[in-house]
């Protein structure tokens, strides 16, 4: 009998260790924010999108360009708003979560960024 209730005993602790370091995904918003983002492309551009508590950032990186947009962020399923503090512009996007990769489509443009990290 001792020995079933230390089997259980150990079995159950296991358990119970290795759900502690599973991060729980409630929606797309959820694990959205829950990484960073980033891409490179052809024109060589280079994407980041990353998310702090309540505010969001995107900076693009061009050859001669940089468009850096930051601020407090909201998110629905499919739709990501930021209030840019600088500039004091709005800037929302549509996106689409598949897996490591999210599409970001805005005016009918689509920008497509893998999975790098999480926070």
């Amino acid at each position: 009998m001792r020995g079933k209730f230390l089997l259980i005993f150990l079995l159950l602790t296991a358990v119970l260790s290795l759900s502690s370091c599973v991060k729980s995904i409630q929606s797309p918003s959820d694990e959205l924010k829950m990484y960073t983002w980033s891409g490179s492309f052809d024109n060589g551009a280079d994407v980041t999108l990353s998310f702090s508590e309540n505010n969001g950032t995107l900076d693009i990186e061009g050859d001669n360009e940089l468009l850096y947009i930051s601020g407090l962020c909201m998110l629905t399923d499919d739709d990501l708003l930021i209030f840019d503090e600088e500039s004091g512009m709005n800037y929302s996007f549509g996106y689409k979560l598949y897996g490591d990769r999210v599409e970001l489509n805005r005016d009918g443009s689509v920008l497509t960024l893998k999975k790098t990290d999480s926070d």
